[in-house]
């Protein structure tokens, strides 16, 4: 499954728990290893809500796993 925006994450923290987490695109190239931003679920919400875009943070690739697919509006 490809990860995009407003992909379902499972994130890994450097505790090693995990969490969930909402991808705000897809993989990018980060400073020393691929990443992906991402946000709460409740940033995002909020964001779609106001028509606003989220704020994130880079989180390692090799530390996500998708959950889900996204389901995308259609164009009104």
């Amino acid at each position: 499954m490809e990860i995009e925006a407003g992909t379902l994450l499972e994130v890994i923290t450097a505790s090693g728990e995990s969490a969930h987490m909402r991808a705000l695109g897809a993989p990018v190239r980060g400073r020393d290893f691929p990443v992906v931003w991402v946000c709460t679920e409740e940033e995002y919400t909020a964001a779609r809500l106001h028509d606003e875009r989220s704020a994130g943070i880079p989180w390692p690739l090799d530390a996500v796993r998708p959950l889900e697919a996204v389901e995308h509006d259609a164009p009104g």
